[in-house]
């Protein structure tokens, strides 16, 4: 698991396209893609907007939804995020970077 106080950057060389209904990650320097899931575009989309920590990332994903979904929320961040660092396409920095 990774560390709250950790910060995401995402990777320069990665770019998201929309393709058919699916948003795709692909990475130009190796032609490397993945498909997003919902979570992993809401997320995807949260670190373009700043570099967050996984408290952040899970709080503003957590406002989005109700009832049983709310309880997966930090599960669902994480996997995408072990996912994201995992392919090279987010890297996770010290929180005093």
């Amino acid at each position: 698991m990774f560390p709250s106080t950790a910060r995401y950057i995402p990777a320069t060389s990665v770019e998201c396209t929309r393709v058919d209904d699916a948003a795709v990650l692909t990475e130009l320097g190796t032609g490397e893609r993945l498909s997003l899931s919902a979570t992993g575009e809401a997320v995807w989309t949260m670190l373009q907007e700043e570099r967050r920590t996984v408290d952040r990332l899970v709080m503003a994903l957590a406002r989005r939804s109700t009832g049983q979904a709310l309880a997966q929320v930090p599960d669902l961040v994480h996997a995408e995020l072990d996912t994201f660092v995992r392919r090279g396409f987010v890297e996770r920095v010290a929180a005093d970077a």
